[in-house]
Order: C-alpha cells, then sequence, then structure tokens
C-alpha cells in the first residue's frame, strides 16, 4: 500500500475536530485592530451571474497565526514575515493543556507547565502545544458583551521561556492573546516569537482535544504578513 493510500485510511479512521471561529461581522477583535467587514459586491439580484463579496479585514482578526515580524523587527534573526514563514510550522503533533479554571487574571507558570509534564508527558522538540482557558464561552458579537476582547489569562513569560527551551514550533490558546491581560509588555509575545514559535489565538473546541492530537494548520500566504487568518484542524 502506497503512503498516500497508508495515510488517507489512517486520516478516515480519526475524528477530525475544527478548532477554528467562523468569520462573520460583529465577532470580537482586539480593541485596537480594525474590524471585519463582509461586503456584497455583487449578485444575481443586480444581473451578476454569480455572488460575490468582499472580504476586509485586519491580519489578526478571528482565528489566526502570528507572523514573527509581528512584535519582531527586520534585522533580527528570528524576523519572518507570513509569506515566509515555513510550512512545516503548519502541522504536528499537538499537545492541548486544560486551564480552564484560570480567570481572567491567571498566568500559566513555568513550574504548572513541568507539573503537568510529571503527570502526562515531557513536551517535545517540534511539538505544537495548546492551552484551553475555555475562553471561547465568550466568543460572541460584541455589541452584546466585550468581555472575550477585554480581559483573558494568558501564559507568563517564564512559561513561554520553558517551552522555547523545550524546542517547540508553535503554540496556541482559545483567548484573544497568548499574553494574559495583565501581563505587562507582552513577554510571551517577545519570547516566543523571537526564538522563531509562532502564536495562534481565537481559537475554540480545545476540550475535544486534551492531551495528544495531530493538527494542521492552513494560514493565508500573505506577502510581508505580520499575521494571516487561518483554519485549523486537529485529528484525534
Amino acid at each position: 500500500m502506497s503512503k498516500v493510500k497508508q495515510l488517507s485510511t489512517l486520516l478516515s479512521s480519526m475524528q477530525v475536530i475544527d478548532l477554528s471561529h467562523t468569520y462573520e461581522e460583529d465577532m470580537p477583535v482586539v480593541l485596537s485592530h480594525s474590524r471585519y467587514f463582509h461586503t456584497l459586491w455583487d449578485s444575481f439580484e443586480t444581473g451578476s451571474i454569480a455572488l460575490a463579496y468582499q472580504l476586509i479585514m485586519n491580519e489578526h482578526c478571528g482565528t489566526h497565526m502570528d507572523a514573527t515580524a509581528h512584535f519582531i523587527q527586520e534585522g533580527h534573526p528570528a524576523h519572518q514575515y507570513m509569506d515566509e514563514t515555513p510550512i512545516t510550522q503548519f502541522y504536528g503533533r499537538a499537545l492541548t493543556l486544560d486551564f480552564s479554571h484560570y480567570t481572567e487574571n491567571d498566568l500559566v507558570s513555568a513550574a504548572e507547565i513541568e507539573q503537568w509534564e510529571q503527570d502526562n508527558e515531557r513536551i517535545q522538540t517540534g511539538d505544537i502545544v495548546f492551552f484551553r482557558f475555555g475562553w471561547d464561552k465568550y466568543w460572541i458579537p460584541r455589541t452584546v458583551s466585550l468581555q472575550f476582547s477585554k480581559a483573558w489569562p494568558g501564559i507568563s513569560g517564564e512559561a513561554a521561556q520553558l517551552l522555547v527551551d523545550r524546542g517547540i514550533k508553535v503554540v496556541g490558546c482559545d483567548a484573544i492573546a497568548i499574553d494574559g491581560k495583565v501581563s505587562q509588555n507582552a513577554p510571551a509575545h517577545y519570547t516566543l516569537l523571537g526564538n522563531g514559535v509562532n502564536i495562534v489565538e481565537n481559537l475554540t473546541k480545545l476540550e475535544q482535544i486534551i492531551g495528544e492530537s495531530y493538527v494542521v494548520i492552513a494560514p493565508l500566504k500573505v506577502k510581508q504578513g505580520s499575521g494571516a487568518p487561518m483554519r485549523a484542524l486537529a485529528f484525534k
């Protein structure tokens, strides 16, 4: 049997979970960022043979990946735009850690990650690590509530450094940013992106992949992009 057929057989036997939010107007956004607009461009009613909409959005709207260029300036060895990011960053084994008991004032410490490793398994080089805070429960229209965008948990700078030391390639969470609201000067962003670790934010349904899964991430290939909207699928 060919490798392609083997892979097809294996994947068809696994559950597939969509970790992405739906892009829609009025969805939560970083308060300082531009919003997402889905505007009718042409339709059958206007005499067109096809329906088409125009999308206007910030690179960091919805479920998205941060390129290292988001925080790391040109000239730094880790600096890469989205279109320069190696495709090997977009797939691999994922370990999802459950911190859904956290409040908006909490930050994951290095010690807590080490304790998780003792109870489960050691994070390996090349892994993708996700943190489930359960914050996607606040993913509701921003005209209804700004909870998702105003306050959220995250990971500390020392936790980010531990993940760098473990050699991971991507970190993600179901909150609007990997640095929590109480973080000062975005230490997790600088530590991770400054060491070539891409960040994925605004994930959902992480409760379905606690522990080990296989993840495929597909960000748009944006020239000189500081980040890009994406679709994320987990195989469990």
